[in-house]
């Protein structure tokens, strides 16, 4: 009985499905740290010129986490429904476009809160420009194979991309200083998720100019959300149960 062709549609509907129940048991242990009441939760300030409202808001660290892992669920089942319904490639690339957009987004966000930041205009800002620059990138990567490989947009969002660690290298300098230095494992899981983040820039711009194929691109960007939504566990839980990672 001859062997049925494995095809890249039925490659990328395993590779989806894989993706998807990897994020989802770490979303599952991120929720679980929450329901059990162990999670840190941080506040959320806001300052005016009249004095401020001081702290107005919280974020559960875990749960903020968790919904980075659940964003690429979502996004990994609504490729494979878009792939069953024969959906073209340049939309599926948007559908991870949006994907990878948030989750930098809410990382940053994530990681500015445990490095003492809590200010709201900050979180905001932080959270718009990692989610616009990765947007900047599907526009680029919408253009020719001329626009693509063009150094100077992919350059200008970059620069712009590492802004929000800028803020957050500021104030933890600013705590050493100080003698209140943020705990050991966010200045150790800051650096893992920043060079996570600088891998993903890395596997799109090779896309970008050709030396990947679609299919190995969204195979590292999903190896490395799932290594980002980990190196989140092992941030919540080290803040919440040191003695778990013992």
């Amino acid at each position: 009985m001859p062997t049925p062709a494995v095809t890249p549609e039925s490659r990328e509907r395993l590779g989806a499905l894989g993706a998807v129940a990897i994020h989802s048991v770490i979303a599952i242990a991120l929720i679980s740290v929450s329901v059990s009441r162990a999670s840190i939760v941080l506040p959320v300030t806001l300052s005016l010129p009249t004095g401020g409202l001081g702290v107005f808001s919280s974020v559960d660290l875990a749960l903020a986490a968790a919904v980075v892992v659940i964003v690429s669920v979502v996004a990994r089942m609504a490729l494979i429904v878009s792939g069953a319904r024969g959906a073209s490639l340049a939309r599926r690339r948007g559908v991870r476009y949006l994907e990878l957009s948030q989750v930098a987004g809410i990382t940053i966000v994530v990681v500015v809160l445990v490095n003492g930041v809590t200010e709201a205009g900050i979180l905001v800002l932080s959270y718009a420009i990692a989610a616009a620059t990765i947007g900047s990138l599907w526009i680029q990567g919408r253009g020719s194979a001329a626009d693509r490989e063009a150094p100077w947009p992919y350059s200008a969002s970059a620069a712009l991309a590492i802004v929000p660690w800028g803020v957050v290298a500021l104030y933890q300098i600013a705590g050493i200083a100080l003698a209140v230095p943020p705990a050991p494992i966010v200045r150790v899981l800051t650096v893992v998720i920043l060079v996570l983040a600088m891998a993903m820039w890395l596997v799109e711009r090779r896309w970008q100019l050709g030396t990947l194929t679609d299919e190995r691109t969204d195979a590292l960007h999903t190896l490395l959300t799932a290594a980002n939504g980990l190196a989140l566990l092992v941030l919540v839980v080290g803040l919440a149960r040191p003695s778990a990672l013992l």
